[in-house]
């Protein structure tokens, strides 16, 4: 089995960064790309992602708002919150609203596979 996963961020730069550290991970499947909110919903429909890796601002839109409709209606998908703006506030309410984890693109970015790899392990080994 493969773990989808769907990233959602303004910056290609990321996008792209994504794209390499996410190629060679046996078990990990990059379903997509979503450059803003209304984007990724269609994909989250369409693909039906296991992890949403998640920006907390998309183009001046709130990923939280996001996070929020995940969490509401599709409980299975877990997400990663990722974000330059670190703040306790920022990380306590990712937390809070039932994201899997919070990353500090500028610190933390290659932690990714790592998460994504304990959540492959939580959903598929552990069961």
């Amino acid at each position: 089995m493969n773990l989808k996963v769907l990233s959602v961020d303004d910056s290609s730069t990321i996008e792209k960064h994504l794209a390499y550290i996410l190629k060679d991970l046996n078990g990990i499947k990059w379903v997509g790309h979503a450059s803003s909110i209304k984007e990724a919903e269609a994909l989250i429909i369409s693909n039906n992602p296991d992890v949403v890796l998640l920006d907390i601002m998309v183009n001046e839109e709130s990923g939280f708002d996001l996070l929020d409709s995940i969490k509401r209606n599709r409980k299975h998908i877990e997400v990663i919150m990722l974000s330059n703006l670190i703040d306790c506030i920022y990380i306590k309410k990712s937390k809070a609203m039932g994201a899997y984890q919070f990353i500090d693109k500028s610190f933390e970015f290659e932690s990714i596979p790592k998460h994504l790899m304990d959540v492959y392990n939580k959903k598929y080994k552990n069961n």
